[in-house]
């Protein structure tokens, strides 16, 4: 991918603007060459309760400037044509959320950039982070043929794997191969496990899975929805979502096709 100049803000929370201490909520990427602007906020704005500790009412007020500054962002696609004009919007900010002066830096991928940049700058999704996989029971029939798979040598149970150009590992409890490594990451998405806190890094790290080879092996990550009380909305966001990041979606109703489809595909 080529490497084009870009530029970065971080969203602060800063309560007292004479004595300038802000908390870290967010950031926004800015590339001059194609107009585009991402932004990434807080879930949980854990930064911000650790160092001010807010009442209830001041944190409904940042949530609400937060995802008006995220709309702002998201509507001003293609408005800002030169570093300038961004420099310039950012200057104007000055309610208690609000912008810093940007950075530069170099993009290859936007999506992989704002998420190296928010675990960097923000860093504070210790909740997101929680592997409900473990908790997740597999559907049978995956289950069952994983089983008979790791008996023939044709499947294995990874274990840690360290996430390419991070330091981060992450829990993967099956794989198999078919042409390619395939990763297999059983999620619940039952709204009570919070599944959206947890997409972000899913598509961060599938992505980077899919650019960057595993102990010299293509490799790409599955993400399947495993518990029976899945939410529907939810498999139809991951699936959108994470389409966009390389990364295979399985609907928990498809874990039955799945099973047979890797049964029939996987190889020594």
């Amino acid at each position: 991918m080529p490497r084009i100049r870009g530029f970065y803000s971080v969203v602060q929370y800063v309560p007292d603007g004479a004595r300038a201490e802000g908390a870290n909520a967010g950031v926004v990427v800015f590339v001059p060459e194609s107009g585009l602007i991402e932004i990434r906020t807080t879930p949980n704005m854990a930064r911000i309760k650790k160092f001010f500790t807010p009442s209830k009412k001041e944190l409904r007020r940042i949530e609400l400037s937060l995802e008006a500054i995220q709309h702002r962002m998201r509507s001003a696609q293609g408005e800002f044509k030169t570093e300038e004009e961004f420099a310039q919007f950012v200057a104007a900010s000055a309610d208690a959320v609000r912008l810093t002066p940007p950075r530069l830096v170099i993009v290859t991928d936007t999506n992989v950039k704002i998420h190296e940049l928010y675990s960097e700058l923000v860093g504070d999704e210790v909740a997101a982070q929680v592997n409900v996989s473990k908790n997740v029971t597999l559907p049978s029939r995956v289950a069952e043929v994983f089983g008979r798979l790791q008996a023939a040598k044709k499947a294995w149970r990874p274990g840690r794997i360290l996430v390419p150009e991070t330091k981060h590992k992450i829990e993967i409890p099956l794989a198999y191969t078919n042409g390619r490594v395939n990763y297999v990451l059983p999620q619940s998405l039952a709204l009570s496990a919070r599944p959206e806190e947890r997409l972000p890094k899913l598509g961060y790290h599938g992505l980077l899975i899919h650019q960057h080879q595993i102990e010299n092996e293509a490799s790409r990550l599955i993400v399947l929805s495993a518990d029976e009380k899945a939410d529907r909305e939810a498999e139809q966001h991951y699936a959108k979502v994470l389409d966009d990041f390389q990364v295979r979606f399985v609907p928990h109703e498809q874990a039955e096709a799945f099973a047979a489809e890797v049964e029939r595909t996987a190889h020594l």
